[in-house]
């Protein structure tokens, strides 16, 4: 079973709080979007991401606040490590698949916010990535193809229930709306082994980066 982060009611709380409430997005969203960055070939620096966590241009009310909030996002931070490192990627017991999924918006449903975050911070990790593509495609052109493949579709994955009903207007424009809903509870038992994939890509890419730090070690690095 794996282990939860201890500090969760205490990030929901603050996150939650009026003073932040406005200023940041959800906490499924922010976790998502901590899984991206320790999920990442190079960590980046706390100064690189944490501006992420804000809608547009959210502000911290005072130093205090902007000092516990960055405390508990850097231990959320260093226990997704601790997991990785364990080879303990696993989703959250919280994220489930309602019935008529496809018509809950990606605002009200958990699972969508953190999907999106883990998106987000993928995105926002791009250029990291494709450095760690290019390197890996210099000395190991076939088992990149391959890796490229399985990268696609944790993607494909992630915006798939980032967005269900999106998704489910996309799949009434193919005219398979209805093997679309009954392939549902099925594709989702295959989030979680497609989350390893992600960690363990990112372990392989680490292979081709020089000069990583320890202190943010993942499965082969």
């Amino acid at each position: 079973m794996t282990i939860p982060f201890i500090r969760e009611q205490e990030l929901k709380s603050l996150c939650q709080s009026e003073a932040l409430s406005h200023a940041l997005f959800s906490v499924d969203y922010l976790k998502g979007l901590v899984f991206a960055v320790a999920s990442a070939p190079e960590i980046p620096m706390p100064e690189v991401w944490l501006p992420w966590i804000f809608r547009q241009h959210g502000q911290v009310p005072d130093t205090q606040t902007a000092d516990k909030l960055t405390d508990l996002l850097m231990s959320l931070l260093q226990h997704q490590l601790r997991l990785m490192r364990d080879e303990q990627v696993t989703l959250d017991s919280t994220y489930v698949l309602p019935e008529n999924a496809q018509c809950v918006q990606s605002s009200d449903l958990a699972l969508s916010r953190w999907c999106s975050g883990v998106l987000a911070g993928h995105s926002q990790l791009e250029s990291v990535w494709n450095n760690a593509w290019q390197k890996m495609q210099k000395k190991s052109p076939d088992a990149m193809q391959a890796a490229a493949k399985d990268l696609t579709h944790c993607l494909t994955m992630l915006s798939t229930f980032a967005d269900l009903p999106l998704a489910y207007e996309q799949a009434k424009k193919r005219q398979n709306e209805e093997q679309f809903v009954l392939l549902l509870p099925t594709v989702f038992l295959s989030l979680q082994p497609a989350l390893k994939t992600y960690v363990g890509l990112s372990g392989k890419l680490v292979e081709y980066l020089p000069n990583q730090f320890e202190t943010f070690s993942q499965p082969g690095k």
